[in-house]
């Protein structure tokens, strides 16, 4: 299968999420875009859901990458977990001020908090681990302390899309240091 062929589809669906939603837009009408067959569409993608979590997830790799540079100034692990912490809160609470239909947030989000889950996966393990390595954290299962601190982080993200105002970053930081130490 061609790169440049998955390429295209993902660029038509995303110029369509963002023009008309995700709710509006469908593989018929990318189809008629892109003057192919759904079943071409198919072949590369198996639902429609699947491609918006591609688009985010490409999204989520570029800032997680940016996350890691910015990271880089922290004197110890512990900082730069508090500092991306920090960072996923705030980047979550911008994208909820963008506004979204009942439909289109509900979908969207979960979605979305999937493809950022598994983008910055990574980077938290490398922040555990890089702790335990130099003894500054005491726990001995990195596997299961990321889990943990995805669920505290879930669970917050949760706390906030239903309501916004409420601030939830300190007790998320303080829950999972205490894990960790």
């Amino acid at each position: 299968m061609s790169d440049s062929r998955k390429n295209e589809i993902v660029e038509a669906f995303k110029c369509r999420f963002e023009h008309f939603g995700f709710k509006k837009t469908t593989v018929d009408d990318v189809a008629k875009d892109l003057k192919m067959s759904k079943k071409t569409i198919y072949a590369y993608f198996s639902t429609k859901e699947e491609i918006f979590y591609h688009i985010v997830y490409q999204v989520a790799v570029r800032l997680r990458d940016q996350m890691g540079r910015d990271l880089a100034d922290c004197r110890t692990n512990r900082e730069k977990l508090e500092r991306l912490i920090r960072i996923i809160f705030s980047q979550t609470r911008q994208w909820l001020k963008e506004g979204n239909d009942a439909f289109e947030f509900k979908y969207k989000y979960r979605i979305a908090e999937l493809a950022f889950k598994d983008a910055y996966s990574e980077l938290v393990q490398t922040i555990i681990n890089n702790g335990i390595e130099t003894g500054e954290f005491s726990t001995t299962s990195s596997d299961m302390m990321l889990l943990f601190i995805q669920g505290i982080v879930k669970e917050c993200m949760d706390k906030i899309t239903s309501e916004p105002e409420i601030m939830v970053e300190e007790e998320a930081i303080s829950a999972v240091l205490k894990l960790l130490t």
